[in-house]
């Protein structure tokens, strides 16, 4: 990880993973559901086209699960790199002794 990467993330966590999995997950399922939208229009795969019905359930359920990637699979995944950076500069330090 670059130092602006760490710096970023120490800032990140301390909202916590809930908070974190509900505003990243959340902004990944409207901008997914949009992009389905968009792809919908242009190339007509669904003949009706999207009823304002389909697409809350849409917009529910990519968002449910944005929070859910982003809770579980991203925080672990950044906090693991995060980890690792850490682990490295204290054996440096302690290198440095």
């Amino acid at each position: 990880m670059k130092p602006k990467q760490i710096s970023s993330w120490e800032k990140t966590r301390q909202m916590g993973a809930w908070k974190y999995g509900l505003i990243y997950g959340t902004i990944w399922g409207v901008f997914v559901v949009a992009f389905l939208y968009v792809i919908n229009l242009f190339f007509h795969i669904d003949p009706k086209g999207m009823d304002t019905s389909k697409l809350i359930i849409m917009l529910i359920i990519y968002v449910i699960t944005g929070i859910v990637l982003y809770r579980f699979v991203m925080w672990r995944f950044k906090e693991k790199m995060y980890q690792k950076w850490m682990d490295a500069q204290n054996n440096q330090k302690n290198l440095d002794k």
